[in-house]
C-alpha cells in the first residue's frame, strides 16, 4: 500500500503544493493591497469588512485571506481583530505563476485557476463580479474539466476511489456514484467495471449539465444509468430505493453536504446490508492551518454555505481522522481511512475512505493491494 499511494502522494505533489502555497499567499497580499484590508489599528472582521465594501457572499474568502496572511506573520489577529503587521513584497505572482508551470507542468491547471481567481478577486469580494462567473467565464468548464481529469493536485482523489472501486465491483453489482461532476471516476473505470461485469452504474449529480454531459459521452454503454441526485435530500424521494446498491462511490463531494450527518445517513441507507461507501477526499494540512486553496473554492458558494456541527468542524475539506468519526457516529462499521493523517510526514493531503455498512459476512473490508495498486475488497 505504501508503494501505491506513494505514487500518489509523491515528491512532484509536494513540490506542486509549494508553488499552490506560493501563488495563494500572493493571491492573498494582491487582495489585500488592492482594497487596503488591512491597517495598523485591529479591526473585527465585520468593521473591514464595511470599509471596504465587502460583500456578504465574500465573507468566508475574506476570513480565509485573514487566516493565511496572520498565519505568514503578514497579519496579526488580537482579541479587537486584524491589523496588518511587517513589510510587504510586491506582488511577483505573474512570475510566480510562470516558474509553477515550468517546474510542475502536470499541476498547471490548479495554478491557472488560482491565477484566475486573483484577477477576479477584487470584483467578487466588492460584489461586481460573481463567484461562479469568476470560475466558470462564459458558462466554460474546459478548467474545471482539466483540474479533475488530469491536474496532478486534484486528480489524484479520482485515481485512488477509482482503484478501490475497480477492486470492489462483482458481477451484477449495482454502483451509484454520486457528485459525478466531469466523470473522472467514471472515465477511469468504464472498461475494468464492464469487463468484470457490473449489473448497474447511475451516474448521479446536483447539476444537470454535468448529468446531460455525461450521458452525450457515454450513450452507448447499456449498463449506465444517468439521474440528477441532490445528497442534502432524501434519497427515496428522488427515485433511489433504500438498501438498493453495493456501492455508492464519491470524490470530494461529500465534504460539501450542506448537514454532513443527514446526507451521510441517506448514503448508507442507499447501501444494502454489507454493502461500501468510497470516497476520495482530500484534507487541510492539518486541524491548525488553512488548506490554501480555500481562497480559491471560496468563490463557489457550495464550499462554504454548510452547517458546522460536532461532525464537521469547519466548512471544506476534513482530516482523515475527523471522517472517521463521522462515519462512526452515523453508524458505518468498519471504517478504513487510506493511508491516514499519521502517514504523512508533514501536511496531510487527504485520500480514499472506505466505509462499510453492518453485513452478513464478517470477514468484509479491505484487504491487501494487488500487483496493479487495487485494494482487495470484500463484501
Amino acid at each position: 500500500m505504501a508503494h501505491f499511494v506513494g505514487r500518489a502522494f509523491s515528491d512532484e505533489l509536494e513540490l506542486a503544493y509549494r508553488y499552490v502555497d506560493r501563488l495563494c499567499l500572493e493571491l492573498c497580499l494582491s487582495l489585500a493591497d488592492e482594497l487596503a484590508l488591512l491597517s495598523n489599528e485591529p479591526e473585527s472582521l465585520d468593521r473591514l469588512m464595511g470599509r471596504v465594501g465587502a460583500v456578504d457572499e465574500a465573507r468566508y474568502l475574506v476570513h480565509a485571506v485573514l487566516d493565511i496572511l496572520t498565519e505568514t506573520s503578514f497579519a496579526r489577529r488580537t482579541d479587537s481583530g486584524w491589523k496588518r503587521c511587517g513589510q510587504w513584497p510586491l506582488d511577483r505572482s505573474r512570475g510566480t505563476h510562470d516558474r509553477a508551470c515550468q517546474a510542475c507542468p502536470a499541476a498547471s491547471p490548479t495554478f491557472e485557476l488560482i491565477e484566475r481567481c486573483r484577477a477576479a478577486a477584487t470584483g467578487f469580494v466588492t460584489g461586481r463580479t460573481r463567484g461562479l462567473a469568476a470560475i466558470f467565464p462564459r458558462g466554460d468548464l474546459t478548467l474545471w474539466e482539466r483540474l479533475h481529469n488530469e491536474d496532478r493536485v486534484m486528480s489524484i482523489y479520482a485515481d485512488l476511489a477509482a482503484s478501490a472501486l475497480h477492486a470492489a465491483v462483482r458481477p451484477g453489482m449495482r454502483v451509484l456514484e454520486v457528485g459525478g461532476g466531469v466523470g473522472s471516476v467514471l472515465a477511469r473505470c468504464a472498461s475494468p467495471l464492464e469487463a468484470a461485469g457490473i449489473g448497474e452504474y447511475w451516474f448521479t449529480d446536483v447539476g444537470r449539465t454535468f448529468v446531460e454531459a455525461a450521458r452525450d459521452r457515454h450513450k452507448d454503454i447499456p449498463w449506465l444509468r444517468f439521474a440528477q441526485l441532490d445528497v442534502d435530500r432524501r434519497l427515496e424521494q428522488q427515485g433511489f430505493q433504500p438498501e438498493s446498491f453495493d456501492v455508492v462511490v464519491g470524490v470530494n463531494v461529500a465534504h460539501v453536504a450542506r448537514d454532513l450527518g443527514y446526507s451521510l445517513r441517506e448514503l448508507r441507507g442507499a447501501l444494502r446490508p454489507g454493502g461500501r461507501l468510497i470516497l476520495g477526499e482530500g484534507s487541510p494540512p492539518n486541524k491548525h492551518d488553512r488548506w490554501r486553496l480555500d481562497i480559491v473554492f471560496a468563490f463557489l458558494r457550495g464550499w462554504w454555505d454548510v452547517a458546522v456541527d460536532s461532525l464537521r468542524p469547519r466548512a471544506g475539506f476534513m482530516l482523515p481522522s475527523e471522517w472517521g468519526r463521522a462515519l462512526t457516529a452515523c453508524g458505518y462499521d468498519p471504517v478504513s481511512l487510506i493511508p491516514g493523517e499519521g502517514w504523512f510526514a508533514g501536511s496531510c493531503r487527504g485520500g480514499l475512505i472506505v466505509a462499510g455498512t453492518p453485513g452478513r459476512r464478517a470477514e468484509s473490508g479491505v484487504g491487501p493491494m494487488d500487483d496493479e495498486g487495487r485494494w482487495r475488497i470484500s463484501f
